[in-house]
This record gives structure tokens, sequence and C-alpha cells, in this order.
């Protein structure tokens, strides 16, 4: 591990370890050309963890702090964490103004703003600079409820905004309520603010895989995963497992999903999630041109939903989300006419989120267009463009293509219209 510490003795990487700041450290390291693999080893961490710090995420234990001051192979001492009598100070920084200089400057910068001209002299440029928000001591139950209520808003305008202009808010969200871990808490409040973290990290994935950012989905979820497992909600834990069995389907590789499918089936502690994942299940198996095995899982999907008619819905559209994937299946497999019923049969229920109807209502134009009902097919299509204009969504546009391939094949020239304004929806993004 010399290596390593080699490349840290530097007055940055000195002055970063001093302030415990592992973020500047990984990222002058990853400067350096040190791979988040290879950091994960040396520190035992994931490297989902490495990426998450890298990207900000503050690290306050004071045993994961020795820990990576270990496996980086630099002197405790020169983190603070231990006595060190030959220990050099740390290297000077520049000069830093006063806090006089800096507020002259902020007064000489605002005059030529509003003036247009340096009324007062040349300003220094002032940037906003990425500080830590302080975390308090002690947090209860208030501060995790504080984390919920941020959760269900920021989630709400995820689904009327779409993944591109929530993605930034939703991680800095669940990176800033990561910190509250390093605070004293009682034994009763920290699962709850494990659940709360899981959630925050679960709408961050669905925000990044909305922005076409599916690595950065996939780390959030499988963070989601973390926090729930710590929180013994093996429900939440499963349900981000399907979230990631979803990004393999958007990203044309169905085999990957079906695993993730079939092993949240396997350990699903909840029949409606069960059943949720059959039709997931299917769906892939549908993707993957296994006609006879997708409607098998069908059956079992539909059998396990009713067997547990009675139980508490595990979310609150949780019943239109069925119908949905069941029509996905049928489109999958060129079956149109049932595809079709499917997907009318979940438009109202999807209308709680922008982006779930504009989903739905274009898997329906398409499989209305198939069936050859065209006047009912040209305007569903109008309706999903008018909502998919409202989001800034790349999941959502992607999910356009089987809209423009079935209003090309047709002759009719509504059609050809509207597949080329699909084609100029889609290139524009």
């Amino acid at each position: 591990m010399t290596e390593l510490a080699d490349l840290l003795t530097g007055p940055t990487a000195r002055k970063a370890l001093a302030h415990r700041n592992i973020t500047a450290v990984f990222r002058i390291l990853r400067d350096a050309g040190v791979s988040q693999t290879r950091l994960a080893h040396a520190t035992g961490q994931q490297q989902s963890e490495i990426s998450e710090i890298i990207s900000g995420r503050q690290v306050q234990s004071v045993a994961l702090l020795e820990g990576i001051a270990d496996g980086l192979g630099v002197r405790r001492g020169w983190m603070g964490l231990a006595y060190d009598p030959d220990l050099e100070p740390e290297p000077a920084a520049g000069d830093k103004p006063t806090a006089d200089e800096s507020t002259a400057n902020l007064l000489r910068h605002a005059a030529t703003v509003l003036w247009g001209r340096p009324v007062f002299g040349p300003a220094d440029p002032i940037s906003v600079k990425d500080t830590p928000t302080p975390v308090p001591r002690r947090i209860g139950a208030v501060d995790v409820a504080h984390v919920v209520a941020t959760n269900e808003r920021l989630y709400q305008l995820l689904g009327d905004l779409g993944g591109i202009p929530m993605t930034d808010a939703l991680t800095a969200h669940a990176r800033a309520s990561e910190m509250l871990l390093g605070a004293v808490m009682s034994e009763q409040v920290r699962p709850r603010l494990l659940l709360a973290l899981s959630d925050a990290h679960r709408a961050a994935g669905s925000a990044a895989a909305g922005a076409g950012l599916p690595d950065l989905a996939r780390q959030h979820f499988s963070r989601a995963m973390d926090c729930a497992g710590a929180g013994e909600d093996l429900r939440r834990a499963v349900a981000n497992l399907d979230s990631l069995g979803r990004i393999e389907l958007d990203a044309g590789l169905p085999n990957e999903g079906l695993k993730y499918f079939q092993l949240g089936v396997a350990t699903s502690p909840s029949p409606l999630l069960r059943a949720n994942l059959e039709y997931d299940c299917a769906w892939a198996l549908g993707l993957l041109g296994l006609a006879g095995e997708a409607m098998a899982a069908l059956r079992r999907a539909r059998d396990t939903y009713q067997a547990a008619s009675d139980e508490t819905r595990p979310w609150k559209y949780f019943a239109e989300t069925l119908p949905y994937v069941e029509g996905c299946t049928y489109l999958a497999l060129g079956r149109f006419s049932p595809a079709m019923v499917a997907f009318a049969a979940a438009e109202g229920g999807a209308s709680h989120a922008v982006g779930c109807s504009a989903a739905n209502l274009s898997r329906l134009a398409t499989a209305q267009l198939r069936c050859g009902e065209l006047r009912s097919g040209l305007h569903t299509a109008q309706r999903a463009i008018g909502l998919t204009k409202c989001l800034r969504s790349v999941s959502v546009l992607a999910r356009l293509a089987p809209l423009q391939e079935a209003a090309a094949a047709r002759r009719d020239s509504a059609c050809q219209d509207l597949a080329r304004e699909l084609a100029t929806l889609r290139s524009a993004a």
C-alpha cells in the first residue's frame, strides 16, 4: 500500500487528510489513475461506497477513517487519528483572504453586477464552493420524519418532471441524509432512518434511470438494498432488486433482468410483491421470445395475485402496475389484442404520475396501431406525445420507439406523419 501513500504526500493531499476530507483524497487518487476497484480492495469497502464517497458523501465514522488510513498506507497521525511525535506540521496553504477582505470583495462584486462596471475597483471571482452541511450531533424521530417528507415531495416532482431535472436533487438529498448516520441516535430511531435512506436512494435510482444514467441508478438501488437490509426490511430490499432488473430490461438485457426477478421471487416475504416479480419474469421471458414460458409465468403471477387479494398493497398504485407489465409481455410476444386490453385496464390508474401515464399510453397506442385500430391509436399516440413533452426523461422517450415502428409500418398518411413526428421528438433529446 506504500504506492498509494506515495501519491498523497503533496500539500493538497496532506491538507485533505488533515481535514479528513476523504472525498478529496479519493479524487486525488482517482486522478492519479487509481481505479475504484483498487480503492475498494485496499480499504475493504464496496465499489459502490467508493463511488458515493468520490461523489461527495462524507466519511465520519472513526473506525472507517482508521480503516481507510491503514488501507491507503498513510500514518494515522496525518488524519488526526493518533498521536505521532514525528509528524510534520500540515503544509501551509496559500494565503487566504481575511474576513474583512472577503467582505470588501463581496461589495466590489455586487457593485460591478449592479452598475455594470467596477465602481469600487475590480473584484476577485466568487464561486459557490462545495461545503459540507453541518450534521446534528444527535437526531431523533423528527429528523427522520423530515427525510421521509422530503422523499415524498421530491418523488412527486420526479413523476411530474422526469429524471433529467430531478437526478441531482434526489442524489444530493440521499447523500445529505446519509450523513445523519454519523449522528447519535436511539436504537429505535436508527432502523427508521435506514428505511428512510433506502427510500431516498430508490427515488434517486429511479431518477437516474429516467435520466439515462443506468450505472448511477444501479448504485442507488444497490445502496437502497443495503439500507433496507440493515433496517431489517426484506420487502424493501426485494423491491429494489426488482428495480435493478427493470434497468436491465431497459438496457436490452432481458436475460440479466430475469435473474434479478427470479431471485426476488425466491426471497420475497410478500405474496403480492412476489406476484409483481412473477409478472416481471413473464415480461423478460416474452422479450426473450419464450412464449410458452412467458404465458406460464403470467398464469403463476395471476394465481399468486388472486391468492393474496386481501393483503395490503406494497405501494399506492401497485394494482395498476400489473396490467401494464402484462401488456408489455403480450406486446413482446406480438399478441397485440390482449396487450391492448391490458394497457387499457392500466390507463386510469397510471395517471398518478406523468411519466407512468406517458409510458402506458405509448404502449397502448402501439397495440392499437398493430391491431389496425388507427383512429384510436392516433388519438392515444397524441395524448402520449403531449405528456412526453412535459417531461425531461430519456427512458420515456426511449419507450416511444415501438410506437414509432408501429406507425411507420402503416401506409396510412396520418400514421406516416406520426412516425416522422416521433422520430423528430426522439432525436431532439
